[in-house]
């Protein structure tokens, strides 16, 4: 686990707490000068969040074309949210600095997908859930997407590589959801439950009656809903993979396998 207040000293960054009005931190860079400030706002309650501060104000210190900066609450850990393209990569610079690549890997290979898994990973980084559940569909081969929701609404969603749907931002948290029963105050199960993939993925690629898996997560100090989606078995219709099979399946003589073929590959 990354000590970011180390990381920091090793940088000739002194960081300071202070009461912002209008920014949860400041970087502050003397031109010419190769040492600054951060400044994190000591109203954060959480210290996960304070931490992702930090990390993500070294990575303005760090990362080239990053001057000083005023990262306010939608810059930071917005992830998907309307911010610019260097605030984008000082978040994501903090998640790996917080949830190194190299240890997160072989810990999910084998792992079932849940929040539970997101939350002790979270824990053991002393990280977010946001900031964790984004690294993990990040890293992960499953075909999982994260989603945070504010008000009923999708803010910002990170699918994994392998899956191949779109989560539409702005979308309205629908009935039968367990994301619209969390912002009911209602009770939800505790691991992931199958609910209409229909709810969550508008595509008109999608199988009749087919299923997408939710875990969510109400996060009463955000007033939001941190949600995952998990596809365990095909729900579309048609994808990249059946082309590549027909083609495989016209190129092949059924002769091709057999005793009878003269030439064998070498």
């Amino acid at each position: 686990m990354a000590d970011v207040l180390e990381v920091a000293q090793s940088l000739k960054l002194e960081v300071k707490e202070r009461d912002l009005e209008s920014c949860d931190g400041l970087l502050i860079r003397p031109k010419g000068v190769p040492r600054g400030f951060i400044v994190v706002n000591t109203n954060i309650r959480s210290e996960a969040r304070k931490r992702f501060t930090i990390a993500h104000e070294i990575g303005h210190f760090v990362l080239p074309g990053h001057e000083g900066a005023i990262c306010g609450q939608s810059d930071i850990e917005g992830w998907g949210g309307k911010r610019g393209e260097r605030e984008r990569q000082a978040d994501e610079f903090a998640a790996e600095l917080l949830i190194p690549s190299s240890i997160l890997g072989a810990r999910i290979a084998s792992a079932t997908p849940s929040l539970a898994l997101i939350e002790s990973i979270a824990m053991e980084c002393s990280a977010s859930l946001s900031a964790s559940g984004w690294k993990y569909c990040d890293l992960t081969y499953e075909r999982c997407a994260i989603v945070w929701s504010t008000e009923g609404k999708v803010i910002w969603s990170k699918p994994s590589s392998e899956f191949q749907f779109y989560v539409r931002k702005g979308k309205q948290v629908e009935k039968g959801t367990y994301a619209y029963d969390c912002f009911r105050g209602e009770v939800i199960p505790a691991q992931v439950e199958p609910v209409p993939a229909h709810l969550w993925l508008e595509s008109e690629n999608l199988r009749d009656g087919a299923v997408i898996w939710e875990e969510s997560r109400a996060l009463l100090n955000y007033g939001s809903v941190l949600t995952l989606l998990w596809i365990r078995q095909r729900i579309d219709k048609y994808s990249d993979y059946d082309e590549i099979e027909e083609e495989m399946e016209r190129s092949y003589d059924p002769l091709d396998f057999t005793v009878y073929r003269k030439r064998w590959p070498s």
